[in-house]
């Protein structure tokens, strides 16, 4: 319950600020959302296998736009064209993290995330880092949910320049070296389709996929927190 207190302000800090921004309805959707590809056929093909590189911004915004579209049918219930989509938090987050620099490369060594460079998204950054967790791992478990409609094998995701070793990048892999995380976004998917599934439900199940995606995430990439992120991490989910 601390760790759900402490990262719901973070979160909606963030949302807040964008928020605020806001002129009018398409300012409400993250930066770059209508640019983004809409479908799997957006991506490169290789060998029948959809090739995707994380390390794009527009190319990640991609997987979120995909999956909220995938999914919008298990929420019509709630609400019409997808407003109580509870995925939607994921890509507005990582707009925010976009709009703030955030994912840039944070020594300044290279273009990456830069203005020559702005699409970049860099693997040196802790916001990047983390976001993986949220990004790549939640798809490709929609993937072998059954949600996107294709195989398993049909989808595979480019890795960094550098710490390959520090990620996944198709369903096996995930599987192999994430397996609580992505056991946790599958339980997820397989209660939304549910004919019986309840909102209240749906967002206990989202949380606990998205508090052990942030777990792990942030206690593999503690060697690149930012130091003002320190304390406040350690409390919310007991580094320590």
């Amino acid at each position: 319950m601390a760790f759900l207190t402490c990262w719901a302000c973070v979160l909606v800090g963030g949302l807040s600020a964008s928020l605020t921004r806001a002129s009018d309805l398409s300012d409400l959707y993250p930066p770059l959302w209508k640019e983004s590809p809409g479908q799997l056929s957006d991506y490169p093909v290789e060998n029948g296998t959809y090739i995707i590189n994380p390390w794009v911004f527009s190319e990640k915004m991609g997987v979120y736009k995909i999956l909220l579209n995938k999914t919008a049918t298990y929420f019509a219930k709630f609400a019409p064209e997808n407003e109580q989509n509870l995925l939607w938090g994921l890509p507005l987050q990582h707009g925010w993290q976009y709009t703030s620099g955030r994912l840039a490369d944070p020594s300044q060594r290279t273009d990456c995330g830069y203005e020559s460079d702005h699409l970049c998204v860099s693997v040196d950054s802790w916001w990047a880092d983390l976001n993986y967790f949220l990004s790549v791992i939640p798809f490709l478990a929609a993937v072998d949910s059954g949600v996107l409609g294709i195989s398993s094998d049909q989808i595979r995701f480019l890795p960094p320049p550098k710490d390959q070793t520090r990620f996944c990048y198709d369903v096996s892999g995930c599987h192999s070296s994430f397996s609580e995380i992505m056991k946790k976004w599958i339980d997820f998917y397989q209660y939304m389709k549910l004919p019986t599934s309840n909102f209240d439900d749906l967002l206990k199940y989202l949380w606990d996929a998205h508090t052990i995606s942030l777990k792990t995430s942030v206690k593999s990439f503690e060697d690149r927190t930012p130091f003002c992120w320190v304390a406040l991490l350690a409390k919310c989910i007991n580094l320590q």
